[in-house]
């Protein structure tokens, strides 16, 4: 695990300098404290930070092919790494290491831009190839890893985190407004877009192609996941599928050289990695809880429950109120306006998991792929109107709310009335509230954007014979790439810790996807296929629970402990001079949250975020739009 960076200058004749690379790299050190290497060469740097995993003596990058025309640097794991290497070893490549980074090179050497497609693993990966003058970088197929580029008049710049991005001078750093308006949509900010107007995400399972003999960059999708629903599977084989592929996915992420634990939530994901992991363990699991003092959703019981089934050594830490001070390196290690709170109690599990060990496994992937989600139930019980009775239905609806007060009972729920089925739980009403809070001119700039437009295209070649499948693809290409993967990869690596998520194996992934959203989601019960599969090994409470996930108090910490640095937030002058923001409607909003009509806990934390990194990143800079009144 570690962090990559880089510059390709095929645009022009400067030669790329150690100093940028340099820089580049001690902007991610708490990605990879323990070692940093570099290839600068003409046109061409290559730069990374390594948290030492496997291979500790011989594992250093960049890494090289045996003539030295093939270089690489790596951010990730190679889980499939020793089969790979014994078939290129029979195949005639010579090895000089013992990890997994050198499979890159060799895998290139006999498949060319499609060695990504035999990697299974979480990554980051660029390439370059001397022959050819050609740079590749890649993806893994479900965003586990970051990276970001941007194009600039020399060439290119990439990095594992966008603070690598803005060290180089000539990059312009003016925000973008759709990302801004997505944000206050989502909470977070989709891929390619990124806060800075030219800087982009590669998606998922993205390969850029950067020739300079042709001057081109290229870029495709090397893999997406078939939707559609397998119905010749029999419920007995696919259950006998997912114990095995899960089971196989464990086994492949405890392949560690240094000490490795769990997250263990007390939730069912977490539950069944740890009871497999403690199959494949001749010592008792290390396991890493956290709670809060006032959560009235608290799953340590659960949490105490597993481990003392498995025999685990149980770790637990209860976070006060007062860990909201962390906001501040929030922001510093997301680069960018992020706004699911739940990164605070990741931030804090991965601070004490760190202090015990330097890998853990975690649940992450089993909601999307596995009807985990409360919002699925909805989905599945909401009837989709026709067209004709829609369009009236939202005639009605959108007069209805203009007329009722702000807080005034059923006021979304008016609104909502004329959306399509896609549009309600993917967007909801959000984007209609997001424009109540930004100013006209900042809209104009907009023009017709739309967040919900922007993304619909993800749908288009989605089996929707079951009616699911769309809102949990959505899910898999937006939210946990964007969402879940940008909060785990942060906070974990903020303490320099390597997480792993074994519901990400490509495989298990593809196999739920075939699976009918039926075996999934019955009545109230959500995971069906999951329970049926793993829950005789699991506690009878667990299976039993209602799933809170990090059930983080910030409506409570909102109206309290925060409430101080809220209030000054509101009343900052540096915030109307953005010309972003409508600030009375935002100071309406913070007053129906404090009295209590209405929680608005999502937009109130995502524009104390805002405030935030707008201080850090922008302060002193022009604003976004020339306020006018």
């Amino acid at each position: 695990m570690c962090g990559i960076c880089g510059a390709y200058y095929f645009h022009s004749q400067k030669p790329v300098g150690e100093d940028l690379i340099d820089g580049m790299c001690r902007q991610i050190i708490h990605r990879g404290p323990d070692d940093q290497g570099m290839f600068v060469k003409g046109a061409l740097g290559l730069g990374m930070r390594r948290l030492s995993i496997i291979d500790l003596v011989t594992g250093s990058q960049p890494i090289f092919n045996e003539d030295q025309t093939i270089c690489t640097v790596f951010n990730g794991e190679i889980y499939n790494f020793q089969e790979l290497r014994s078939d290129l070893i029979r195949r005639g490549h010579r090895f000089a290491t013992e990890g997994d980074t050198e499979v890159i090179v060799h895998l290139y050497e006999e498949y060319g831009i499609d060695f990504v497609t035999h990697l299974n693993g979480m990554f980051a990966i660029a390439l370059w190839d001397a022959g050819r003058r050609r740079l590749v970088i890649v993806r893994d197929r479900l965003g586990q890893k970051p990276l970001y580029y941007a194009n600039t008049s020399d060439g290119i710049v990439f990095g594992s985190e966008l603070k690598c991005i803005t060290e180089c001078k000539d990059l312009c750093r003016d925000i973008n407004h759709e990302s801004v308006y997505h944000f206050f949509t989502l909470g977070y900010i989709p891929h390619p877009w990124t806060i800075y107007r030219d800087v982009h995400q590669l998606p998922p399972a993205g390969r850029l192609i950067v020739e300079a003999d042709r001057q081109t960059v290229e870029m495709d999708r090397y893999w997406q996941v078939n939707t559609e629903i397998d119905r010749s599977l029999s419920r007995e084989d696919a259950g006998e599928e997912l114990r095995r592929l899960v089971d196989d996915s464990v086994r492949r992420r405890m392949i560690s050289d240094v000490p490795l634990g769990a997250f263990l939530s007390g939730g069912l994901d977490s539950s069944i990695i740890v009871a497999l992991m403690a199959q494949h363990s001749s010592s008792p699991v290390k396991t890493f809880h956290i709670d809060f003092a006032e959560s009235e959703y608290s799953e340590r019981e659960y949490a105490r429950a597993v481990a003392e089934r498995f025999g685990t050594d149980h770790h637990e830490l209860v976070v006060r109120p007062s860990a909201v001070d962390v906001l501040d390196e929030l922001v510093h290690f997301f680069d960018e306006p992020f706004g699911d709170s739940s990164a605070v109690p990741t931030y804090y599990v991965s601070q004490i998991t760190r202090q015990h060990v330097t890998v853990a496994l975690a649940g992450d992937g089993g909601d999307e792929s596995f009807g985990g989600y409360e919002r699925y139930q909805r989905i599945l019980r909401r009837r989709n109107f026709p067209g004709v009775l829609r369009k009236t239905l939202g005639g009605l609806g959108a007069g209805v709310h203009r007329c009722l007060p702000r807080t005034a009972p059923g006021r979304r729920y008016f609104r909502a009335l004329g959306l399509d089925h896609f549009r309600h739980f993917v967007v909801g009403t959000n984007e209609y509230e997001t424009r109540e809070l930004l100013t006209p001119e900042f809209l104009e700039s907009l023009g017709d954007f739309s967040t919900f437009n922007s993304l619909r295209g993800v749908m288009e070649d989605v089996d929707t014979s079951d009616r699911l499948n769309p809102y949990s693809s959505f899910d898999l290409h937006y939210y946990l790439p964007d969402d879940i993967c940008v909060k785990v990869d942060r906070m974990s690596m903020a303490h320099s810790l390597e997480l792993r998520a074994p519901f990400l194996d490509y495989r298990v992934v593809e196999l739920a996807a075939r699976l009918p959203s039926e075996w999934k989601i019955v009545g109230d019960m959500t995971k069906v296929i999951l329970k049926e599969t793993f829950g005789g090994q699991l506690p009878d409470a667990v299976m039993k629970q209602r799933k809170w996930g990090f059930s983080l108090p910030m409506e409570h910490w909102l109206r309290g402990e925060l409430k101080p640095a809220l209030q000054e937030a509101l009343e900052d002058p540096t915030m109307l001079q953005t010309g972003i923001f409508r600030m009375q409607e935002i100071r309406d909003l913070a007053n129906e949250h404090w009295s209590g009509v209405r929680d608005r806990t999502d937009i109130l934390w995502r524009y104390l975020f805002f405030r935030r990194w707008w201080h850090s990143r922008c302060h002193n800079r022009s604003p976004a739009i020339t306020a006018t009144s």
